[in-house]
């Protein structure tokens, strides 16, 4: 059976059917009026207008990337409560884009997002459990916050758990465990779950 290899996802989120590829026919990208909304306290337009500037095409938005600019404006959105732009300021953090690397803040942003009811803020967080990045390492803590958010119907968190289960970093090995983890992952829609749980479930019958 090939080995299930554990996916550390530490992602910026994109609302709707994810991002997207460049096409010729798209509309211009309205960046002025992004700004402007943002400066009048829209806050989802300053992370809006923040993904843009890291090559997410979100509002039809090509721009060249600036990192700089992009923090700046997760860091308004973040700080007005608005929770996406608070993962994706974690994000920032955890890559040292735009700002200098600093892995704790990017966990207490997480929780911050996580707390607040913002799953992919749980999902980011139990991966820097998993791996000991600004936090101390913990499979056991990053199982819990992912069982939570998996429970809220995180596909992504889902399939991190059953890939938990299934390497035994819970003591023993416990394929029955992982494969129900991976099944919700593919309910839920995260791709991989599918495939995973698929690769048990032919090895079981082998």
């Amino acid at each position: 059976m090939r080995k299930i290899v554990f996916l550390v996802f530490f992602t910026v989120f994109v609302l709707g059917a994810g991002e997207r590829d460049l096409a010729e026919d798209k509309a211009p990208c309205d960046a002025n009026g992004l700004q402007k909304s943002c400066d009048a306290g829209d806050f989802e337009s300053c992370d809006n207008l923040g993904l843009a500037y890291i090559g997410i095409k979100l509002e039809e938005c090509d721009l060249d990337k600036n990192y700089e600019k992009a923090f700046a404006l997760f860091k308004k959105a973040c700080d007005g409560e608005y929770v996406r732009a608070c993962v994706n300021l974690g994000v920032a953090y955890r890559k040292g884009e735009g700002v200098k690397k600093d892995e704790p803040k990017a966990a207490a942003l997480y929780k911050k997002a996580c707390d607040s009811g913002y799953l992919l803020g749980c999902a980011n967080l139990g991966s820097l459990y998993e791996q000991g990045l600004g936090v101390k390492k913990d499979a056991q803590k990053a199982g819990e916050i992912w069982h939570k958010a998996c429970e809220a119907k995180d596909g992504m968190s889902c399939f991190n758990l059953g890939v938990l289960y299934y390497n035994a970093m819970f003591g023993e090995k416990d394929v029955a465990r992982a494969k129900n983890y991976l099944q919700k992952a593919c309910v839920y829609g995260w791709n991989d779950g599918c495939e995973a749980a698929e690769a048990i479930e032919k090895a079981a019958k082998r």
